[in-house]
């Protein structure tokens, strides 16, 4: 429920703030005062249209500001899916800026007006003489008929099936889609991952393979190198045979002299080290690569690595390695590809299957509620001064939907001699309220409609059907928050809540003003509703008894 508005800087608002209450709230004021200025800051707070003429003073902000109670309503999933923090008592803001800037925000986060108007079209449904959008919505009329029938849980789940469903088919599409796409290039994809696994590539096996190729190149050099050492260690006029010789001069007086044992210890052990690179020199000599078959074969290997890495645009083996992984991957994908569409098949024709036995279910429910539903109506809009008024539901199975099968349009006449029609192309202002009113009045169990704002409803009534009309607001406000704008005295006394609206002057500056009425405040109020602006005792009684009647 609305629980306070706030206004500042709004056309002849220069600053208000009003706390709303539970029940019938009604709003009365002389012709011209600035009644309806208040639905429209309520409007404009929803994510209504804005321009720069709104503006009280134009060098000043405008904000409008909504402070409702959301805690027993179904908008959570609007909180979550628009990602903002959910609290229970919930602040819609609107601001307009003298430059033009309009800025709106819910519980203080920034949100796009489109947002805005979402979240205020499921709390609040203004309806006024000249503005029969819920009457024309389909899917507010097929919501009354499935509110009466007690399945709109059924609906809900209904809606879930049919987009699980949606979502279903658009993967079965993209995924056909792309197995046309992956037939062009299979072939293709097929015969690169091929030549890549034919060459049965190895981590590490270029460098190998280059080291290899740089050893033999090299033979030669090598080989000369291994044969002038083995020469100078162990030849004829190596090293290690004139340090034999000297150690056999030595060993002869190293009894005598221990410094010369001392040098013979230390020529042993370099005789022992000569006698090992001699031996290294020789087999590292004949370990040298000598295979000419062996050589072309490594070169014609790394001639096939460098081709692929060329073809495919890499620098490394291990960059080619990659490749194929991606490629084998992608083939097996495109390979699998027709089980998947199958499988998913399956699962698309179940859900199908799902969604169209509720659907089913739902359309019969709503083809036996239909009938009883207009009836009601027709029952209300009597009583409301339309003796003679027949409504009726045009019901048709049409394509699958959210909301299932069905499609149903509202028929009316006021006229016996007239057959029913649309109701936006044969009601008038005063018979769309009066509809409005008597569909909305059977919906009293429903949370798709928690606060109701009626603009002068009573349009084209008066007398008895007047007090009808009040008796039916008051009632409905029992289930829900009802605001009605209204010019009648039997009707501002049914209400739970009175708001008088007036318009002062102040030189050149007018100013509107709205303050909440005590009892005796609205007996003087409803008075001058019925005697006019000299207000006598016999009005004044009146009003008591009309008031006492509530």
């Amino acid at each position: 429920m609305l629980t306070r508005i706030t206004v500042s800087n709004y056309l002849l608002i220069e600053s208000l703030e009003l706390a709303w209450a539970e029940g019938l709230t009604t709003i009365t004021g002389e012709t011209g005062s600035g009644k309806s200025i208040l639905i429209g800051a309520l409007e404009l707070a929803m994510g209504g249209r804005a321009d720069a003429g709104l503006l009280r003073d134009p060098a000043k902000r405008c904000v409008i500001e909504l402070e409702l109670d959301v805690s027993d309503l179904p908008v959570i999933d609007w909180f979550q899916r628009n990602e903002i923090p959910f609290e229970a008592s919930t602040i819609m803001r609107r601001q307009l800026d003298p430059g033009g800037r309009s800025r709106a925000f819910v519980n203080d986060t920034p949100v796009r007006l489109e947002q805005l108007r979402e979240l205020g079209s499921r709390l609040v449904h203004v309806h006024s003489q000249h503005q029969t959008l819920l009457l024309n919505d389909a899917r507010f009329q097929l919501g009354l008929v499935d509110q009466l029938a007690g399945h709109a849980a059924e609906v809900d789940d209904l809606g879930r099936k049919y987009r699980t469903w949606r979502e279903l088919q658009a993967e079965l599409i993209q995924l056909r889609e792309e197995e046309q796409r992956a037939q062009a290039e299979l072939d293709f994809l097929r015969f690169q991952q091929t030549e890549l696994e034919q060459a049965e590539l190895k981590e590490g096996e270029q460098g190998a393979i280059e080291e290899d190729l740089q050893r033999a190149d090299h033979a030669g050099e090598r080989l000369e190198a291994y044969g002038a050492v083995e020469e100078g260690v162990a030849g004829d006029r190596g090293a290690l045979g004139a340090l034999i010789k000297v150690k056999t001069l030595l060993a002869k007086v190293a009894g005598v002299d221990p410094a010369i044992g001392s040098l013979l210890e230390r020529i042993n052990s370099c005789a022992i080290e000569l006698k090992d690179i001699g031996a290294e020199a020789s087999l590292a000599a004949a370990s040298v690569e000598s295979d000419p078959a062996r050589m072309d074969l490594l070169r014609e290997r790394l001639d096939l690595l460098l081709r692929l890495q060329q073809k495919h645009r890499v620098r490394t083996t291990e960059e080619l390695i990659a490749l194929l992984e991606g490629l084998q991957a992608r083939t097996q994908r495109m390979d699998s590809m027709s089980d998947r569409i199958t499988a998913l098949i399956e699962v698309e024709k179940k859900a199908a299957r799902a969604y169209e036995e509720r659907a089913e279910r739902i359309s019969k429910a709503r083809t036996k509620s239909v009938k009883p539903l207009a009836n009601k109506v027709e029952t209300i809009l009597h009583q409301l001064g339309m003796p003679h008024a027949v409504f009726q539901f045009d019901h048709k199975v049409g394509e699958p939907g959210p909301l299932g099968v069905d499609q149903v349009r509202a028929l009316f006449t006021a006229n016996k001699d007239r057959a029913p029609a649309p109701l936006d192309k044969v009601a008038s202002g005063g018979e769309l309220s009066r509809v409005m009113l008597a569909l909305i009045s059977l919906t009293a169990g429903s949370r798709d409609l928690p606060i109701v704002v009626f603009d002068e409803i009573d349009a084209g009534v008066s007398g008895e059907v007047a007090d009808r009309v009040g008796a039916l607001l008051a009632a409905m406000g029992k289930e829900r928050q009802v605001i009605a704008i209204t010019h009648l005295p039997q009707i501002a006394s049914k209400a739970a809540h009175h708001l008088e609206v007036s318009k002062t002057s102040e030189g050149e500056r007018v100013r509107t003003h709205i303050a909440p009425l005590d009892h005796e405040q609205r007996v003087q109020a409803i008075a001058r509703m019925l005697s006019g602006r000299k207000l006598t005792a016999e009005a004044v009684d009146n009003a008591r008894v009309l008031l006492s009647q509530q």
